[in-house]
């Protein structure tokens, strides 16, 4: 009886000194709130109000629990817009309920400055929780312009969150927006953070949580994503959380795990860590990642429901408003290989808003479809779910050529089975009206455009035109100023947002036909069948 009893006793104590803390993560939730498209009215399995009934179920199997979030969470869905330009006395909804669930921290996104700094800083007041962004200073001080990390003690560990937001910031985000801030490179400021958790703090464990995709281990210095740079470089993390690419991801890059959360509440990434106490000090000794998702059958948590239905209220009203009756149907199925209604519309908006020649745009989505006859807001919005402005550049002949031949890099050569290269996502696939040309797949890249004309006659190198552009783009995306050598500035950026300019447009006019200019076209022609497959 003595011998069990010792044995029982020595798995006691051996229990005792052993610690499990799990660590949840969401990212890039874009106030998206209900489990359901909020332009098609479809269910997903997506939203806050499923994430919370995830997040509640695994805080209720283990108390010692981390909460924390990667960013991109104040601006998306139309209730977002709703709540910070039109019902600023309404709190915002993604602070209520990270509130409500208990956060302990979030690191700021890029979109989280999409309204500004004013709206930004009123919804971090808002937080009962620190906002991060270790490698973001004052331009004035250099000092910290948001919390730099977060330590929380479970049973005598203690566990630090660094926070760090995208290192190439400056060239995505709005200019105006992140005004007097500077953005420091994440893997630099990291190497500054750690070893201050590790030697001041006397952290157990080290959590980064970033606002930046997996990337590769080469990843250079301002690199949007830099998860996997951060784990083979800064020495002392022990888990990293990532965001911005809406990415699945769960992985290990020299024993660390690295997870990002997908996007708008498709997955919750869950950690868990089990430390062992050796001379009176905790260690780490086992990790596990994985990534948890809801499904249709999901229910919706009472407490968020409950905390947004005034603004969901309100955004039901004003998306189901009437906007006009088309007279053509906007069809987006093949929109990345001719002419297409959809890209016109938005090429007649972005010539209005600047007056320019000349109009560079993408096609948002190749599943849009709205028939003709009345529409509302909502049928518009999808087309234009984020912030960007309308800018214009000036440029030459051959930089609207080279302009051209970047974007054809999005096609592989005509002849292949698979003619969309993977590595180009379709909203850097751009087209350009106010010209007209053909895309040649059967050349090499750098040599398909052909037959480039303006008015009837050929393009001359150093011929002048005036283009509009997104901001997207004037920021860098996509890298074609890079591709054009673009050193100039914009001569004109409007103000409004371009999705206010479409609704504009598209409100002024009872009954809207957008008529086909027929501007661009590929050789050899494309199989419209083959392309609905391989256009996603």
């Amino acid at each position: 009886m003595i011998r069990w009893i010792c044995i029982l006793f020595i798995s006691l104590v051996m229990q005792a000194q052993e610690l499990r803390i799990q660590v949840l993560c969401t990212t890039d939730m874009h106030a998206a709130v209900m489990p359901e498209d909020a332009y098609t009215l479809q269910p997903a399995a997506k939203g806050w109000a499923q994430m919370a009934t995830l997040i509640r179920a695994h805080k209720a199997k283990n108390p010692n629990t981390l909460l924390v979030d990667c960013g991109d969470t104040l601006q998306g869905e139309p209730l977002a817009y709703l709540s910070a330009r039109l019902h600023p006395e309404l709190p915002d909804p993604s602070m209520a309920i990270m509130n409500a669930l208990g956060y302990h921290a979030m690191t700021v996104g890029n979109h989280d400055f999409d309204w500004g700094q004013a709206v930004a800083r009123k919804a971090e007041e808002q937080a009962t929780f620190p906002w991060l962004a270790a490698n973001s200073v004052l331009a004035t001080t250099g000092k910290p312009a948001f919390t730099p990390y977060v330590v929380v003690e479970y049973g005598g560990a203690k566990v630090g969150v660094l926070g760090l937001t995208t290192s190439g910031m400056a060239r995505i985000a709005d200019p105006t927006a992140i005004a007097g801030l500077r953005f420091l490179d994440a893997v630099e400021s990291a190497r500054t953070w750690v070893p201050v958790l590790r030697e001041k703090e006397k952290v157990d464990v080290v959590v980064v949580a970033l606002h930046g995709g997996l990337g590769t281990a080469e990843s250079g210095l301002f690199d949007d994503n830099q998860a996997l740079a951060l784990v083979e470089r800064v020495p002392g993390i022990d888990l990293v959380f990532g965001g911005h690419t809406h990415e699945a991801i769960a992985t290990r890059h020299k024993g660390v795990w690295i997870l990002q959360a997908q996007a708008h509440g498709r997955a919750l990434a869950v950690a868990d860590l089990v430390l062992k106490k050796e001379k009176q000090q905790w260690k780490l000794l086992e990790s596990h990642g994985r990534l948890v998702h809801p499904t249709l059958e999901t229910v919706s948590d009472p407490q968020v429901l409950e905390i947004t239905a005034p603004l969901r209220k309100i955004a039901e009203e004003y998306l189901n408003t009437f906007a006009t009756n088309l007279a053509v149907d906007l069809d987006g199925r093949w929109s990345r290989m001719e002419d297409s209604t959809i890209v016109q519309l938005l090429h007649a908006v972005q010539r209005k808003a600047v007056g320019a020649q000349l109009s560079a745009t993408f096609s948002p989505s190749t599943r849009y479809f709205v028939p003709k006859g009345p529409t509302s807001i909502r049928q518009f919005w999808a087309l234009m779910p984020y912030e960007n402005k309308v800018a214009r550049i000036s440029i030459t002949g051959i930089q609207v050529k080279l302009w051209l031949e970047h974007a054809a890099r999005y096609f592989n050569f005509g002849h292949l089975p698979e003619l969309v290269n993977r590595a180009i996502p379709g909203y850097d696939f751009d087209m350009i009206d106010g010209v007209t040309y053909a895309l040649d797949l059967t050349k090499p890249l750098g040599k398909r455009v052909v037959d480039l004309k303006f008015k009837g006659q050929a393009v001359k190198e150093n011929q002048a035109f005036t283009m509009a552009i997104t901001s997207y783009r004037l920021s860098g995306g996509g890298g074609y100023l890079s591709a054009i050598n673009f050193k100039g500035q914009p001569e004109l950026v409007n103000p409004v947002s371009l999705r206010n300019l479409l609704f504009e447009y598209v409100l002024s006019q009872p009954s809207l036909n957008v008529p086909l200019a027929e501007s661009w076209r590929t050789i050899p022609a494309l199989d419209r069948e083959r392309v609905l497959v391989q256009m996603k």
